[in-house]
């Protein structure tokens, strides 16, 4: 089984709980994709930092070129909103760390159908606060990714590593995503929440 396929399996029921969350979102009302923009900050910023003072570049040379950091630094500008980053995660394998990457990279897919809705909506403030959905198009970031995934020694060594890794990077972003249902839930009862106040 290719180790893609093996993160895809221990992780499913992470991966639908993400989808069914963004996929509740409605973007048409500015706190809804304000909330999304800070739950992902929230996430990425640490796993991207751990990453980079890990080593990732040793394995991936173009690392730098995939960080998302400055894009969503760039949108939370835009949109004045502020973030508190949760903790950097403890990679302590190349293969764990190419487990994180392999969730930052597959999150590319879900941007474009982001992106997609939000486009829905070209009025919208959000439209000047998409440099990280946007961010990679035209690049070939996810095939070149699997290919050092399933031909990199240490992750057909630890394929249990791989998995860590990727379970560890899904949970932050399921953290990060605690408060954007909450916006959810409170737009459902009619009533808008000050996201700027919610708990990170």
């Amino acid at each position: 089984m290719a180790i893609r396929e093996i993160i895809s399996e221990a992780t499913r029921t992470s991966h639908r709980t993400l989808d069914l969350a963004l996929s509740s979102l409605d973007l048409g009302r500015p706190g809804y994709y304000e909330a999304f923009l800070r739950g992902q900050a929230e996430a990425l910023f640490p796993v991207e930092a751990a990453l980079t003072a890990g080593g990732i570049e040793q394995h991936l040379p173009d690392w730098q070129l995939r960080v998302r950091t400055p894009a969503l630094e760039h949108d939370l500008a835009a949109m004045a909103i502020t973030c508190n980053p949760q903790p950097q995660p403890d990679f302590r394998t190349t293969a764990e760390m190419l487990g994180a990457v392999y969730v930052l990279e597959a999150s590319r897919m879900g941007a474009r159908v982001m992106l997609a809705r939000l486009a829905e909506h070209p009025d919208s403030d959000a439209m000047n606060a998409t440099a990280y959905l946007r961010h990679g198009f035209g690049k070939r970031f996810w095939p070149s990714f699997l290919d050092v995934l399933e031909s990199h020694p240490d992750a057909q060594a630890d394929t249990e590593g791989v998995v860590n890794g990727a379970a560890i990077t899904f949970a932050m972003f399921e953290k990060a995503l605690m408060p954007m249902t909450n916006v959810v839930v409170d737009f459902a009862r009619g009533g808008e929440r000050n996201y700027s106040s919610m708990p990170g």
